[in-house]
């Protein structure tokens, strides 16, 4: 698999900043939006001066009476008018950023290779779906509002401090390096511990997911105070970097504020000697003294923008690192409308990992229309040639042929048309019956044929006993339904997929006794005339199948019909032997 790229926090948000371009006009206008709050709160404090020295000393009633009542109504209406398009506008962009994000990461979840979620934990990949996304919307819309703000603000208050006495404004200038270094320092550690948290809120995701999933067995094999006493490591390992990330935050305000303040004290002694000198006016001392004040809060405003705009560039970075990856790959360019269905391994050899071998130089042929079964002890490789089959993983080495073509020929699409699977591991959707047994083809199929495909299943005989019949949520996974009744249902789905291939996984699996004779015998009108892999646990059930191999250790040791394997008194014999020793 690829490695995600290492960026530095600026490309990561020039990035980010590159999902705003599509709203470009909105943002646009929450950007000027901004600018002018920004002016026109400073502005305000400016014409300080005016109503102390045209106003207070020269005792100019209109201009008290009139012009300064109406000044602070219109100042005041202007500031919530700006201050309110900003919101909504720079809001409305950050949604639709994470909106855009979310969309494209959740497609590019569905869209990787198995190997992808074989090597993460569930609870991360939905912790960066939902937890790190939000993230990004203080980055691209909070952040933005307030360093444009403050960034605004100090802008402002920095030029009318310069055009009412560019002597004292000259102190201000010492001041930004330091404040600079101090926000540049803080941004390192920020953006580690943000990182952090994220890592972290997954682990607290993965630990409750698990826990809510396996609640049955945690509760049958004693394990709740474990599971309890681990959830609470994970809360508090993730309170523990919030308030890393709360001690940097609380740190770096005090700092720029007290740097700001020895620049207040400064400038209120070197102001008054100004004015004591008739170098500036009583009006524009106390204005030059309020902006100096008033500089303050858009300095720890700053420092806040560089918590938000840290969390939202680690989280940016978590979702980046994974569009980045490469999607399934898909290079084949053959189509197959529907294949005849012979399968064929040449010399097949395949690996999770590159120094573990599963299968070792396989080869077998299965004609089209006839049946073979794969039997072996757990781990000896026969759910791993299903999986090669539908291309869920790539081979290492030799070929793998459907209808005489390399499966890397064909498109994923085309290959996974031809085959239809029934697993151990029942896969059902929160929704209806119906929607289960005809998911892939809901708009191409009409209830009859559901229905039909439910009664082949001996699906039929329970649904039709519910109160909603089709219409039955199913619940997660499911968990509505019992094992025999999952299983029934994604037959009845392979059955309506009408597939030339087919792969049974241990299909009878999760069936009492009644329910398997039921369904063997459905799988038997199945499996006529389509090309059937067979994975077997149950030596009962694969009796009838023209041909069975035998896995040991990811190779075929055995091969030959039911009763030709039980005449060769071998490996099939013993294990023959074990399940019918009573």
């Amino acid at each position: 698999m690829t490695e995600p790229k290492n960026y530095t926090g600026w490309e990561i948000y020039k990035r980010l900043l590159g999902f705003t371009k599509k709203y470009k006009t909105v943002f646009i206008v929450g950007v000027t939006a901004n600018i002018l709050f920004a002016l026109v709160e400073t502005y305000f404090v400016n014409s300080i001066k005016y109503l102390i020295d045209d106003g207070i000393k020269a005792r100019d009633s209109y201009f008290l009476l009139v012009k300064t009542p109406l000044f602070i109504m219109g100042a005041i209406m202007l500031r919530g008018v700006f201050n309110f398009v900003s919101v909504y506008c720079m809001g409305w962009v950050g949604r639709k950023v994470v909106q855009t994000l979310r969309e494209q990461l959740y497609e590019h979840f569905v869209r990787q290779p198995t190997e992808f979620f074989s090597k993460r934990a569930p609870g991360n990949l939905l912790s960066t779906l939902t937890f790190n996304t939000e993230q990004v919307a203080v980055a691209s819309s909070d952040a933005i509002t307030s360093a444009l703000r403050a960034g605004g603000t100090i802008i402002f208050i920095i030029t009318f401090m310069a055009i009412t006495s560019w002597r004292l404004t000259l102190f201000l200038f010492i001041l930004v390096p330091v404040v600079g270094w101090v926000i540049k320092v803080s941004a390192r550690r920020l953006k580690k511990v943000s990182s952090s948290i994220q890592n972290v809120v997954g682990d607290v995701t993965r630990a409750a997911e698990e826990s809510i999933k396996a609640n049955q067995v945690i509760k049958i094999f004693g394990g709740t105070e474990r599971e309890i006493e681990n959830f609470n490591k994970q809360a508090n390992r993730n309170r523990q970097q919030d308030m890393k990330l709360i001690a940097t935050k609380g740190l770096a305000s005090p700092v720029i504020q007290f740097i700001a303040g020895i620049g207040f004290a400064a400038i209120m002694y070197f102001g008054s000697q100004e004015m004591l000198n008739d170098r500036i006016s009583e009006g524009e001392l106390i204005s030059f003294i309020t902006l100096m004040a008033m500089i303050l809060r858009p300095l720890k405003e700053v420092s806040n923008v560089n918590t938000h705009l840290q969390r939202g560039i680690a989280g940016a970075q978590s979702v980046f690192d994974i569009l980045d990856l490469p999607n399934e790959p898909d290079e084949g360019t053959k189509v197959i409308d529907e294949a005849d269905g012979s399968i064929e391994f040449k010399h097949v050899s395949f690996g999770y990992k590159p120094d573990e071998k599963v299968l070792n130089d396989i080869s077998f042929n299965v004609p089209a229309g006839q049946s073979i079964a794969l039997v072996g002890k757990s781990g000896s490789g026969k759910s791993t040639i299903a999986s090669l089959l539908q291309r869920l993983y790539n081979i290492n080495q030799g070929e793998l042929l459907i209808d005489g073509i390399p499966i890397q020929e064909l498109t994923l699409d085309s290959l996974r048309k031809q085959i239809a699977t029934v697993s151990q591991s029942v896969v059902l959707f929160n929704d209806t019956i119906r929607h289960n047994i005809a998911y892939g083809r809901m708009d191409e199929v009409s209830d009859e044929d559901i229905i039909q495909a439910a009664k082949n299943a001996h699906a039929w005989e329970f649904i039709e006993k519910l109160p909603q019949g089709l219409d039955t949520i199913v619940g997660d996974n499911g968990v509505m339904l019992s094992g025999g009744q999952r299983q029934r249902i994604a037959i009845a789905r392979a059955m309506l997929k009408d597939a030339p291939i087919l792969i049974l996984d241990e299909a009878t699996s999760a069936l009492d006794t009644e329910s398997e004779r039921h369904i063997q015998e459905a799988l038997e009108e199945l499996m006529k005339d389509r090309t059937t892999v067979v994975v077997a646990h149950r030596l009962s059930t694969i009796e009838n199948a023209d041909r069975i191999l035998v896995l040991k250790d990811g190779v075929i040791i055995e091969s030959g019909s039911h009763q030709e394997l039980l005449g060769k008194n071998g490996e099939y014999t013993r294990l023959y032997q074990m399940q019918f020793s009573e």
